[in-house]
């Protein structure tokens, strides 16, 4: 596995931050200074990268042959799409805003636009995942993919990756379902570890919920980015408003990602901090009773109680038939110097 792919100045990959990608898609609806707060916006939250589409209509689909929100959907995205220029003037308004532009071609000339206006990689939707042939003709250009893998089989996928892996494809897969929104039992964030396994690529999630919280379980699961969809207000009522954060909502959810690779941790200790807790929570061996000086010490006469800065509970057998070397009060913490060992204990233990 490639550990990590650089796509403009930032890395995604094994051991890296988790990479935030706030989706706009069309949620402007078509205005450029919506879109541009929009991209302000998206960096206010901490998002990575704002990622939008170019559409052509006539060369994605038969006019007025796929009802939409809004009506015909090729009509919708003519009416809301932006033009090229408009999409050149934002690469430039992210550049100098500090946030990577990134943009979902939805047909081969959409693709060789982006190529033209220099996108550093491409991110692809899962409608496009099985056009094989669009796929390689966008690989040939030799940047990195994003491929999103929603309302396919696994077989359909495989294919796709044997395709763009021939072309030497710089490509990370994103876990998604393709409903907006899907039910939580849909979405199968254990794909995304099986994915990596299978087929030994970077893998992300694409998450349509309406909130964050599977998106933060993709991260616990492995995932490498995370993709979401934006808007600066859903009274907008854009085409996605119902799957799509606002900015509070977004940087709660960068913020609950980073707490979470925080704590993705997986070494075993005691830290410093909590020796404190350590020295009154565990337990250690007591007497439960007076033990005279001489007396062979038997298991009615001792137990386990805290706080833990005396002899582990774990040794309480081994204490079992010492002999006290003095008197030993009810309640008191048994140290070894209290105690001579005798040859055996009466659990047969030697000692």
């Amino acid at each position: 596995m490639i550990e990590s792919i650089l796509i403009g100045g930032i890395e995604i990959g094994e051991n890296r931050p988790v990479v935030t990608i706030a989706e706009a898609a069309v949620e402007h609806l078509g205005s450029i200074e919506v879109a541009k707060r929009m991209v302000d916006a998206a960096k206010d939250a901490g998002a990575d990268f704002i990622k939008f589409q170019l559409h052509l209509a006539d060369s994605e689909m038969l006019p007025g042959s796929i009802k939409f929100w809004g009506g015909s959907m090729d009509e919708v995205l003519k009416r809301y799409n932006l033009s090229v220029n408009e999409h050149r003037e934002l690469i430039g308004y992210c550049k100098t805003q500090g946030i990577q532009y990134l943009c979902t071609p939805f047909c081969a000339a959409a693709a060789d636009i982006l190529d033209d206006l220099g996108v550093p990689a491409f991110k692809i939707g899962s409608g496009e995942m099985t056009n094989i042939p669009m796929l390689r003709h966008i690989a040939k250009k030799k940047k990195p993919m994003i491929v999103s893998t929603g309302m396919a089989t696994l077989k359909e996928l495989e294919e796709t990756v044997v395709a763009l892996k021939a072309e030497e494809t710089a490509l990370i897969l994103t876990n998604c379902t393709s409903i907006y929104p899907p039910k939580y039992h849909q979405i199968n964030l254990g794909l995304i570890p099986k994915l990596k396994e299978k087929f030994d690529l970077l893998v992300g999630h694409s998450d349509h919920t309406p909130d964050i919280w599977t998106a933060l379980g993709a991260v616990a699961m492995g995932a490498v980015v995370i993709e979401k969809h934006f808007t600066i207000d859903r009274r907008m009522k854009g085409p996605d408003y119902e799957v799509s954060l606002e900015p509070d909502e977004f940087k709660t959810m960068v913020e609950a990602i980073k707490k979470i690779e925080a704590a993705m941790g997986s070494e075993m200790g005691v830290y410093p901090e909590e020796e404190i807790v350590r020295n009154w929570a565990h337990h250690s061996v007591v007497s439960l009773k007076r033990i005279p000086s001489g007396a062979k010490i038997t298991a009615d006469m001792v137990g386990v109680k805290r706080p833990g800065n005396g002899i582990p509970a774990k040794e309480l057998n081994s204490i079992v038939g010492c002999v006290a070397k003095n008197t030993i009060t009810e309640d008191a913490l048994i140290k070894w110097e209290d105690v001579k060992r005798s040859a055996t204990n009466e659990f047969g233990d030697q000692k």
